[in-house]
């Protein structure tokens, strides 16, 4: 048999995507469909012939029907096109039927069977086979290991995670993506129960062709998809995950991540699941941050979150009501609110008297905000619906959060006001509600989770529905310079002296320090002498990357004598401190004045690769860890953000920070680092510090490169 043997059926597919192919077939086969209900070949089957509307062919040597369709002893039997194939089969089996699959022309494939890169060395070699085998064929595929997918637009039910006895799931806009089969089985069922109308559930397992990113990348395109959630343990293609997200901006689709393996521990334990690195937790949380993505802390907020978005509904600001006949229950929504970091501004006049003729009279809650109206009744036959309708309508607020109890009459009018308005609202229920979960109503049964719920929606949407590009365009003749200088470094050495560092620094637009290179304490004098006023000196060698803990520093020297004096001195530390440290020379350099201490660096994560750092420098880098991370490339704009968020922003607010002039000097730095990251991979660490700040200016007074080929000990 050849692969090429039906290439005339493939080529009736048109030209659609094997991805589209595999995602959203017109016509499906199963490898392994059976009429045994209780094994997954059988539940499988039944799932896909209870919802799929297209061509289906069970294939399984043995049966000559299949749950009442013709089977087929092979796939490539059928001789019609078909899009997409099921396999469940021992791993032993699925080679082979990669191979017939490919020969008959079909476009993408689901891998049910375990028992590869999950179950040892035997394991991870079969797998590295059907990816040479993939990779040959060009068939895509989801796992192995995995179980299946739902496209519910499409009418595909091809998983095991839902048992075929089972109401189809609520349509809806929210697609999920999941690492773990049985991780996201349990998610699927926890959004089914809270009303989450879930559209696609995908789950990756193993991951042997498309993973947690490439998946996403298909659905943010797809029109009936709104809302993205993902749950994984390692992220795999992280430029695809940053284009998905910057897709999903642009599109004004939210996508919510919940990640796996952020301890040590998890971590570890991730690896012995997947066989692949994680990546840093504070890394990951930055880059999500930086492009827009919601890093959700447990699976109960991914689903919050999945609520109040799969409305498609935003707020024109962070302003909330908040709506309660419990005074006590109204306070605490208010302080959860405004933890929250969201606004509560009162009603204005002319709606408060517009409030009272449905207020019980005489009336002794609230129209501030919160508004309690009280347990109290009213006259008015229509109270409660006119003022939640008021509430939704009023121009005082951008969302609303409602106090309510689960009886029928308040989950008639709360659903008809909702369906009523385009307005984000939450409810706040003393038991979830099957009733509001059927009508899509954001309802929660704890008021923090309510408020930093419509928070995130606040955030989302004042967000930019696409921000403008970063685009990086390197320089040439800088970059070869700068590669020429690294050259010159000896290969047994890794971190480069401070002299040469900041020559490379310079390259990239970093403002550096005034200083000269010397070779004895005479010429330390004669340059001391051209900078002018107190001068730093250190000792310069490869064996010394941090020179205060081997005495290879002086600072605040003035005059010939003193200058001469600590440079004896200095030299006598050293060969007493680091004896094994060959001196290339000493660095006199200029004391520059600083108000503030500053750091930036850069470290490559092994997932997403070069990072850059900015945080408080000198002496409180070590008291102080407070930094900001950001991961090249990105503009100025993204620069300035990132600085004025230091400590709360009071680094640029605060009455001793940052001037506007020195803010653009230190953004300066940053994006002269994160140029060099990018254009140099051999780097493996820069340090600059401290970025001594004054005056307007923004100097780095020290430098740390390290090439990727080992450390100085």
């Amino acid at each position: 048999m050849t692969i090429t043997s039906n290439l005339a059926v493939a080529e009736t597919q048109g030209a659609r995507d094997n991805v589209a192919r595999l995602l959203s077939p017109r016509s499906i086969a199963m490898i392994g469909a059976s009429n045994n209900m209780t094994g997954i070949g059988g539940r499988v089957f039944a799932n896909l012939a209870r919802a799929f509307k297209g061509p289906l062919y069970p294939v399984n040597p043995k049966d000559a029907e299949i749950q009442g369709h013709r089977a087929y002893k092979r796939v490539g039997e059928v001789g019609q096109p078909i899009d997409m194939a099921v396999i469940a089969l021992s791993a032993a089996h699925v080679i082979g039927a990669i191979e017939e699959v490919a020969a008959a022309g079909i476009g993408g494939v689901v891998i049910l069977s375990s028992g590869f890169a999950e179950a040892g060395d035997e394991g991870k070699a079969m797998q590295a086979r059907l990816r040479e085998v993939l990779d040959r064929t060009g068939v895509r595929a989801i796992g192995p290991n995995c179980i299946g997918y739902m496209n519910n637009h499409g009418g595909v039910m091809a998983n095991f995670a839902l048992s075929p006895q089972e109401p189809m799931p609520k349509m809806g806009a929210v697609a999920l993506v999941s690492q773990s089969g049985g991780l996201g089985s349990f998610i699927t069922t926890k959004s089914l129960e809270a009303g989450i109308g879930l559209g696609w559930y995908v789950s990756t397992g193993n991951e042997v062709d498309l993973n947690v990113a490439g998946t996403l990348r298909y659905l943010v395109e797809q029109p009936d998809v709104g809302v993205l959630l993902a749950f994984c343990e390692t992220l795999r293609d992280p430029e695809i995950f940053i284009e998905t997200a910057k897709r999903a901006q642009a599109l004004d689709k939210p996508l919510i991540i919940l990640k796996a393996g952020r301890s040590d521990v998890a971590a570890k334990a991730a690896m012995s699941h997947t066989a692949s690195v994680v990546g840093s937790a504070e890394v990951f949380d930055a880059v999500c941050r930086q492009h827009g993505v919601f890093v959700a802390e447990s699976m109960e907020h991914m689903i919050d979150l999945a609520m109040i978005f799969q409305g498609g509904r935003r707020a024109k600001g962070d302003r909330v009501g908040v709506l309660t006949a419990s005074g006590g229950t109204g306070v605490l929504l208010a302080d959860e609110s405004a933890q929250a970091g969201l606004s509560l501004p009162p009603l204005g006049e002319d709606e408060k008297q517009a409030f009272y003729e449905f207020l019980p009279t005489p009336f002794f809650g609230s129209l501030n905000n919160p508004v309690d109206v009280t347990a109290q009744p009213s006259p008015h036959p229509n109270a409660s619906a006119e003022i939640f309708g008021r509430m939704l309508g009023s121009p005082s607020f951008d969302m609303v959060a409602a106090v309510s109890w689960a009886a029928p009459p308040y989950l008639d009018m709360i659903t008809a006001q909702y369906n009523a308005s385009d307005k984000p609202l939450g409810v706040l229920m003393t038991v979830p509600s099957a009733q509001l979960a059927a009508a899509g109503v954001p309802h929660f049964t704890d008021a923090r989770r309510l408020a930093r719920a419509l928070r995130a929606m606040s955030d989302f949407s004042s967000q930019q529905a696409a921000r403008a590009e970063t685009a990086y365009a390197s320089d040439p003749a800088r970059a070869r310079r700068v590669a020429d200088l690294l050259a010159k470094v000896p290969a047994a050495e890794a971190a480069l002296m401070e002299h040469q560092g900041k020559q490379i620094f310079a390259e990239y637009g970093v403002p550096v320090t005034r200083e000269t290179l010397v070779t004895d304490a005479d010429g330390a004098a004669r340059a001391a002498a051209e900078i002018g006023g107190k001068v730093v000196i250190k000792g310069m060698s490869y064996a010394i990357p941090h020179k205060s803990d081997k005495g290879a520093i002086r600072v605040g020297l003035a005059g010939d004598e003193a200058i001469r004096r600590e440079y004896g001195e200095m030299l006598a530390d050293i060969a007493r401190l680091a004896p094994e440290a060959g001196l290339e020379g000493v660095l006199v350099q200029e004391m520059v004045p600083a108000r503030m201490e500053l750091v930036c660096g850069m470290r490559r994560d092994p997932v997403f690769g070069p990072i850059v750092a900015l945080g408080l420098g000198g002496v409180l880098i070590e008291i102080i860890a407070e930094t900001v991370l950001l991961r090249p490339p990105f503009g100025r704009a993204e620069a300035i953000a990132a600085i004025d968020s230091l400590c709360g922003g009071r680094l640029t607010n605060g009455r001793r920070g940052l001037t506007a002039e020195e803010r653009e000097r230190v953004a300066d730095i940053v994006l002269g680092i994160a140029a060099l990251a990018i254009d140099h991979p051999e780097i493996s660490e820069i340090d600059v510090n401290p970025i001594r700040v004054d005056n307007g200016k923004a100097v780095a007074a020290d430098a740390l490169i390290v090439l990727e080929r080992g450390t100085n000990g």
